[in-house]
C-alpha cells in the first residue's frame, strides 16, 4: 500500500524535528548536563523507528524497514542498559 503524500510528508517533518531537537539538545547540553551519548541514543532510536515507518508507508523494501527497526531497537536497548547501570551505581553510592 502506498501512503498518501501528506502522510509521508508528516513523517519527513517528524524526522526533521527529531534532528533539530537533537542538535538543540547538543547545543544546550553544557547547561543542562545531558551527555552526548544519551542524546545520540535517544535520537537514533527515534530515527530508526521513523525510518522504518516511512519505508513501510512508502512501500519500500523490507530490508529498510528491518534495518530501521533494528537500529531503533538496539539504540533503545543500549540507552536503557546505560540508564539502569547509572541508576544502580548511584543507588550503591547512597
Amino acid at each position: 500500500m502506498i501512503a498518501p503524500a501528506l502522510v509521508l510528508h508528516a513523517v519527513d517533518l517528524a524526522i526533521a524535528v527529531l534532528v533539530v531537537e537533537a542538535l538543540a539538545l547538543h547545543a544546550l547540553r553544557a547547561r543542562h548536563g545531558l551527555p552526548r551519548r544519551d542524546i545520540a541514543l535517544i535520537a537514533l532510536a527515534g530515527l530508526g523507528l521513523l525510518t522504518a515507518l516511512r519505508a513501510a508507508l512508502a512501500g519500500g523494501p523490507g530490508f529498510v524497514v528491518l534495518a530501521g527497526l533494528t537500529l531503533g531497537g538496539l539504540a533503545h536497548a543500549l540507552d536503557l542498559a546505560l540508564r539502569l547501570r547509572r541508576a544502580r551505581s548511584a543507588a550503591q553510592k547512597r
